[in-house]
Parts: structure tokens; C-alpha cells; sequence
């Protein structure tokens, strides 16, 4: 009798061990799959970015003397792009060239695509002599979509871009909002306010620096993949 209830002890507990087994390479295995659906790996294997130069077309933007935003963020986007792709990162981009694309199209796009990053490149715009950078997320935005944004500007501080304006939530004037390109986007997404086309100086900064803030942004970005990867792995 003492025998077959130890047998049955035994087996119960392979039995639990076997679930709990199961269970574990489930969790893994749904965290993988979340990972690349929703911010994660392109089917090449490689992570992939979604660079969004910010207007376009006949929406150009803030404007100043003559200097279209647009213009600044296609510039911006392109060269943030090439670095990546030096480093074997999968770029998508919302647009090249200069073409107008609407909010929405954006969003889809990258939700489509399985990116695992959305950036969206702006220049910011007052009619105070202000100055600086900021970068905006979804207001609901969780660690790892801040750290994206406060890896970006840490990286851009170090070159400097006149005050440094902070990772904002929300919407310009209202914390509650979002936008857009924030909220209707899957996986984590910031929104940097490169500098403002109407001071002066963060012009002259925006041109002389053009291969530098780009480089910048890249590593903030790259920074946020690797820390991605690595929780990844540690979860495996």
C-alpha cells in the first residue's frame, strides 16, 4: 500500500513538473510571437524602424524665411536611415521624397510593417526666441517608450541643441491627448521636435550638425533594440 502512494506521489509530481515546463516555453513562446507582432523582428530576423519625416507635399510644415519643415525632417529622416542600415537595421520610412502622406496612412504603415520602432521627426515652431528639443510620447506610454525617447535625447544633449526641453506626454497645450502618430501606432513611438525653424541659431545648429543629431538619434534608437533584446533573452 506504502509502495503504489508513493508511485502515485511520484508521478504527480513529474506530472507537475511537466506542466510547469509547458507553461514556461508557452510564456516564452507568446512573449516572442508579442514581441514581433507588435514591435519586434522583421521577417528578415532584423529589428525594424519606421522613420516618419513629419509633412510633406503640399503640407510643409512650420515655415521661416523661406525654410520649410518638411524639408529639415526628410533630410533628418534619410540620414537617420542610412546609419541604421549600417548597422543592420531593417528601415521603413513613411516617406522619401517629397510627397504629402495622411496621419492615418503613417500609422498604418508601420502597423503593417511589424516595426519595432516608429519615430516621427518634426521641427518645432514659436514666436518666442526660444530654443531646444523635445520629444513627445503617448501619454499612456510605458517604460520602454520612454526610454526610447530619453535614450534619443540623452544622445542628442551630448552634441548639444541649445535647452534641453525633456520627454513630454500628451500633446502640445494638453497632456491628455495625442498625437496621432503616438496613439494610433502599435509599438513604441516617440515624436522629436528637432529645434525650432523659427530661432536663428537652432537652424545654424540643425545645418552644421545635420550628420551628428542623425547619428544621435540612431544610437538612441539602437540603444532601446538592444535593451529590448536583451529583456528578450533574459526572458528566455
Amino acid at each position: 500500500m506504502k509502495r503504489s502512494t508513493d508511485s502515485r506521489k511520484k508521478k504527480r509530481k513529474k506530472n507537475i513538473k511537466t506542466a510547469f515546463g509547458i507553461l514556461c516555453v508557452a510564456v516564452i513562446c507568446l512573449a516572442a510571437i508579442s514581441f514581433w507582432q507588435i514591435g519586434g523582428l522583421a521577417p528578415s530576423g532584423r529589428p525594424r524602424v519606421c522613420i516618419d519625416a513629419g509633412h510633406g507635399g503640399s503640407d510643409v510644415g512650420a515655415e521661416y524665411d523661406g525654410r520649410y519643415e518638411k524639408d529639415d525632417n526628410l533630410r533628418l529622416a534619410l540620414a537617420i536611415g542610412e546609419i541604421l542600415e549600417e548597422n543592420g537595421i531593417d528601415v521603413i520610412y513613411t516617406r522619401k521624397k517629397d510627397v504629402f502622406v495622411e496621419l492615418e496612412e503613417r500609422a498604418e504603415f508601420a502597423n503593417e510593417k511589424r516595426a519595432t520602432y516608429f519615430v516621427s521627426l518634426h521641427r518645432n515652431s514659436a514666436e518666442a526666441d526660444v530654443s531646444g528639443v523635445e520629444i513627445w510620447v503617448n501619454s499612456k506610454a510605458l517604460y520602454n517608450e520612454v526610454q526610447l525617447a530619453q535614450n534619443i535625447l540623452d544622445e542628442i544633449n551630448e552634441i548639444g541643441f541649445g535647452d534641453s526641453r525633456g520627454v513630454k506626454r500628451g500633446y502640445q497645450g494638453n497632456p491628455l491627448s495625442d498625437y496621432l502618430v503616438n496613439s494610433a501606432t502599435d509599438m513604441p513611438s516617440c515624436l522629436v521636435e528637432m529645434g525650432f525653424i523659427t530661432t536663428e541659431r537652432d537652424n545654424e545648429l540643425f545645418d552644421e550638425n545635420l550628420e551628428k543629431y542623425a547619428a544621435a538619434v540612431a544610437e538612441g534608437v539602437m540603444k532601446g533594440i538592444e535593451a529590448e533584446s536583451a529583456a528578450l533573452t533574459t526572458e528566455e
